[in-house]
């Protein structure tokens, strides 16, 4: 059965590498989106703050497809009535940015969440030393909040990290070729749908696996630092 499904390999490991890809690209501007969306939240003005719990509200209690659906097929109306409107004729976004966006924009309200509930826990001592020395606001959220936040923040930023890794399946109901539409693939060329699906899996835990290891490694490194 291995040599049915050996030619196929190389096109597994793209879908794996972009399945990877999708995560890693997504993680960092989710962190952003969070942060952003975290300090609007503490904000004394009642519009922004107000604004930033109806965004978590809301794609915190929307399933991850729809968002994602929403995302690629909205953005192609969107661009088809712009270029109508200068005309051009305007294809819609790409799949794989059209999930990039989704998976950063909705992991971003959980990252805000996480970042929100360190922020409350804060002690005001560190922003007060920071006044008293002449920071402004802005120096006291980048030198001092920011990174005391993400270091307690790492276990649970690492969890968000692997939930993204399994959402990135759902990108391939609008096409994009990761791990479990390439597995799709090879399972209707081969017809040997639950091997194909097992070693879908070993690949899945093994990308889990060298996240985990690193994610280990990089909390064991804020541990030392600390």
């Amino acid at each position: 059965m291995i040599e049915l499904v050996a030619p196929y390999f190389n096109f597994w490991l793209k879908g794996a590498v972009l399945t990877f890809g999708l995560a890693a690209v997504s993680f960092p501007i989710c962190i952003v989106i969070g942060l952003v969306v975290a300090f609007a939240s503490f904000s004394s003005a009642r519009t922004i703050s107000t604004a930033a719990a109806a965004f978590v509200n809301v794609f915190r209690g929307l399933p991850e497809i729809i968002v994602i659906f929403i995302v690629f097929y909205g953005s192609t109306i969107v661009l088809a009535a712009i270029g109508k409107s200068v005309g051009y004729q305007v294809g819609g976004m790409n799949p794989v940015v059209a999930a990039t966006f989704a998976m950063s924009v909705q992991s971003g309200s959980y990252a805000a969440v996480i970042f929100r509930d360190w922020m409350s826990t804060l002690p005001k001592g560190y922003t007060e030393a920071g006044y008293a020395i002449g920071m402004t606001r802005f120096q006291i959220r980048r030198r001092i909040v920011v990174p005391l936040i993400l270091r307690s923040a790492t276990p649970a930023l690492g969890n968000l990290f692997l939930v993204m890794l399994k959402i990135s399946a759902l990108s391939s109901l609008i096409g994009v070729q990761e791990l479990s539409r390439s597995t799709s693939i090879i399972a209707g060329s081969t017809r040997e749908p639950l091997f194909c699906y097992l070693i879908a899996a070993a690949m899945y835990l093994a990308i889990s696996a060298v996240s985990g290891l690193i994610q280990h490694g990089f909390e064991a490194a804020v541990e030392r630092s600390r």
